[in-house]
């Protein structure tokens, strides 16, 4: 399946816009089509703050950007999803130079992730891929909602985008919800839950479970909380993967991938031309499609509130409070 194109009114002049791994892949290339649909200032968070600075030259460079928003702002951030301490540095930092600055934020999208074919645990001592892709997106979007909740004019809503991924509908390994006295995220931990095909989609299913309850407790009026899968996409994330597979992701590529560009697109689709009945919602390849039954049935509503739980647990002893304002 093809993505269509962005209607031809799609605007985000004069939206400031936050992307998390936006120096390479899809994060960059949202970044450049931010810019060269009037964006200003795009901030971009990054692991390696030289790559970033690289990124924003070239960004900057563009052609486009240069002719349709020659005035643009482009400032950079180091973000390590990885530790606890990163997260909460980069958001301490991004919210009080805003703050200095007398800005806002009025869009954030929450693509940085990563995909392991082996079982590593992050500092943190949470395994790797549930680290970055669960645990610090979760804390990341919960840190900036009080700055995108002030942002809110009647003009826009203020919105928050988390990448997921269709891979959330493959996930065999949780049908229903744990027993009570058993703790689910925290048993990921061990290397022998760990499925190597199996853990990037888990990863994704689960922060599908915590945006939708994070939807339910935070009003549509104050900010529009959605989530977007823009398919197979020509990009370096899955670079990790051992050479004895590359043929078959080679011909999967060839056959199913889009450009980036295009994946691009779909992020700045649900940022920029759904609205507030996007809410809680998942958006893949542009179209409104439903969850995997595992997140709608009945077994979904008590995982839902687990998962939220869970990681609220586990949240609360990084940040106490954080979630007394939700």
């Amino acid at each position: 399946m093809s993505i269509p194109d962005l209607p031809k009114n799609t605007t985000l002049e004069a939206r400031s816009v936050l992307i998390t791994g936006s120096n390479v892949g899809l994060g960059y290339s949202a970044a450049l089509l931010s810019l060269q649909l009037g964006a200003s200032p795009v901030y971009l968070a990054v692991r390696t703050l030289p790559k970033g600075d690289k990124a924003r030259e070239t960004l900057l460079a563009d052609p486009v950007v240069k002719k349709k928003n020659p005035n643009a702002v482009v400032k950079v951030y180091q973000l390590d999803m990885s530790t606890w301490d990163g997260v909460t540095a980069f958001a301490s930092k991004f919210i009080a130079d805003r703050k200095t600055a007398g800005e806002g934020l009025d869009v954030a999208i929450l693509n940085a992730g990563v995909v392991n074919m082996d079982f590593e645990l992050a500092p943190t001592g949470n395994e790797a891929v549930i680290q970055v892709n669960h645990f610090s997106t979760a804390l990341l979007s919960l840190l900036l909602l009080p700055l995108l909740e002030s942002s809110t004019t009647p003009q826009h809503t203020a919105r928050l985008t988390i990448v997921t991924s269709r891979s959330h509908a493959r996930v065999q390994s949780l049908k229903a919800c744990p027993p009570d006295d058993y703790n689910y995220l925290a048993s990921l931990n061990d290397k022998k839950t760990f499925a190597t095909m199996e853990r990037y989609g888990l990863s994704k299913l689960i922060v599908i479970f915590f945006l939708r309850e994070l939807s339910t407790r935070v009003s549509s009026d104050k900010v529009i909380i959605n989530n977007v899968c823009p398919g197979m996409i020509k990009t370096k994330l899955t670079r990790g993967v051992p050479w004895y597979a590359q043929p078959v992701l080679w011909v999967w590529y060839a056959t199913s991938a889009n450009p980036v560009e295009r994946g691009a697109a779909c992020y700045v689709h649900a940022v920029a031309t759904v609205g507030k009945e996007s809410h809680g919602l998942w958006y893949h390849k542009m179209k409104l499609t439903p969850y995997a039954d595992i997140v709608t049935n009945q077994e979904g509503e008590k995982l839902q509130s687990r998962i939220w739980n869970e990681t609220m647990e586990v949240l609360e002893k990084v940040v106490p409070n954080v979630g007394t304002n939700i």
